[in-house]
C-alpha cells in the first residue's frame, strides 16, 4: 500500500519528534518540575495571546506592503491565506504552507502565483535578517560564553540573508541581465520549459517591486521588527507564570533557540524545539535543566496551539483541502488549488 506523501512526511516528523522528546526528558527531575508547577501563577499565561496575535497583525500589514506594487490587497484578503499557511507550516515539515499562502492569495486577488510567492519569500527573508540581528544583539552579552563556531555561524547566516537580498535587488533592478544569468544553466533545455521558466522568473521579479521603494522598504523593516518584538514579548509571561529567573534577553534566546530547533523538520517543531531549549538554556542562562525543559513545554504549547487552531478555521474558510496540500507537496508552486467555494 502506498501512503500519500503528506502522510509519510508527518510520520517521519513524528518519529523524529518522539526520539527528540525522549532524549530531552528522560533525565528531567520530575520532583523539581512538580514543585515548579505547584508554585506557578497560571493566570499570567492569559497575557501570551495578546502580543502573539498582534505579531500576526504585523505580518498581515507587512505582507500588504510587500504586495503594494501589484495592487491594493485588503487585510481580510491577506489574513486568511497567511493564517492558513502558518498552520500548514506548523503541522507539515515541507514548508507547503508558503505555497498554499501564495496560491490562496492569487486565487482571491488575481495577482500571479509567482509574484505572490515572491512576496512570501521576501517576508521570510526579512524574518531571517531581523532574527539574526536580534540574535547578535542578545548574544553580545554572552559573547565570551559562545563558542567561536557559533559566533561565525551567526555572522555567516546574516551574510547569507544579505546576499539573497542583494540577489533579489539585482533581479528587480537589472531584470534582463539577472534573468540571463539565472537561465544560463538551462540553456540546453527545451524551448517550452525555458519559456515557462522565464515567465515565472519575470512574474517573480514583479513581486519584488517593494525593493525599489525606499519608503515601503522602511515600512517592511519596521513591520518585521514589530513582528519579532511582539513574539519576544509573548514569551515573557511564560517566565513569570512559572516563576523562573528572568533577564531581558532570556526571551530573545528562547526565540533564537526555537528557530534553530525548527531547522530539523517535525510537526510544529515538536521535540526539536524542546531539545534546543532544554540543552542550551542551562548553558546560556541561570535556568536549570528541569526549569528549561518545563519552559520548553509551556512555550511550545502557548506559541503553536493558537496558530494551529486559528489556522484550521482560516483554512476551512478558504476552502483548502488535504488533497490540495498533497498536490502542492507533490507538484510544488505549479500546483493549483481547487476552488471549493
Amino acid at each position: 500500500m502506498r501512503f500519500p506523501r503528506t502522510a509519510r512526511h508527518v510520520a517521519i516528523g513524528l518519529a523524529i519528534a518522539g526520539v527528540a522528546l525522549f532524549l530531552t526528558y528522560r533525565k528531567i527531575d520530575t520532583t523539581e518540575v512538580s514543585a515548579t508547577l505547584a508554585e506557578s501563577n497560571w493566570p499570567l499565561l492569559l497575557l501570551v495571546p495578546v502580543p502573539l496575535a498582534l505579531s500576526y497583525v504585523c505580518r498581515v500589514v507587512r505582507w500588504r506592503i510587500l504586495l503594494t506594487p501589484m495592487g491594493t490587497v485588503s487585510s481580510r484578503q491577506a489574513a486568511g491565506p497567511l493564517l492558513a499557511g502558518f498552520m500548514i507550516n506548523s503541522l507539515l515539515p515541507a514548508r507547503a504552507g508558503e505555497v498554499v499562502r501564495a496560491l490562496l492569495l492569487a486565487r482571491k486577488t488575481g495577482i500571479s502565483r509567482s509574484s505572490s510567492l515572491a512576496t512570501v519569500v521576501l517576508a521570510r527573508l526579512f524574518d531571517g535578517l531581523t532574527l539574526t540581528g536580534m540574535a547578535l544583539a542578545a548574544l553580545a552579552f554572552l559573547w565570551n560564553q559562545i563558542q567561536p563556531e557559533v559566533r561565525a555561524g551567526l555572522i555567516a547566516a546574516g551574510g547569507l540573508y544579505l546576499s539573497i537580498l542583494a540577489a533579489f535587488v539585482l533581479l528587480r533592478l537589472r531584470r534582463r541581465s539577472a534573468m540571463r544569468l539565472l537561465l544560463w544553466p538551462f540553456r540546453r533545455a527545451g524551448s517550452h520549459f525555458r519559456e515557462r521558466l522565464e515567465r515565472a522568473l519575470g512574474s517573480f521579479a514583479d513581486g519584488l517591486g517593494v525593493l525599489q521603494s525606499g519608503r515601503e522598504l522602511v515600512q517592511v523593516i519596521v513591520a518585521s521588527l514589530g513582528v519579532w518584538t511582539l513574539i519576544v514579548l509573548s514569551v515573557t509571561p511564560v517566565f513569570y507564570a512559572l516563576r523562573l529567573p528572568f533577564l531581558w534577553y532570556y526571551p530573545v534566546l528562547v526565540i533564537i533557540l526555537a528557530a534553530l530547533g525548527m531547522l530539523i523538520p517535525t510537526p510544529a517543531g515538536t521535540g526539536t524545539i524542546h531539545a534546543a531549549l532544554a540543552f542550551a538554556l542551562p548553558v546560556l542562562t541561570s535556568l536549570g535543566t528541569s526549569e528549561s525543559g518545563l519552559l520548553a513545554l509551556v512555550f511550545h504549547l502557548t506559541q503553536f496551539l493558537p496558530i494551529i487552531l486559528v489556522g484550521i478555521i482560516a483554512a476551512v474558510s478558504e476552502g483548502v483541502s488535504t488533497r490540495d496540500i498533497e498536490r502542492i507537496e507533490r507538484d510544488g508552486e505549479g500546483a493549483e488549488l481547487n476552488d471549493a467555494r
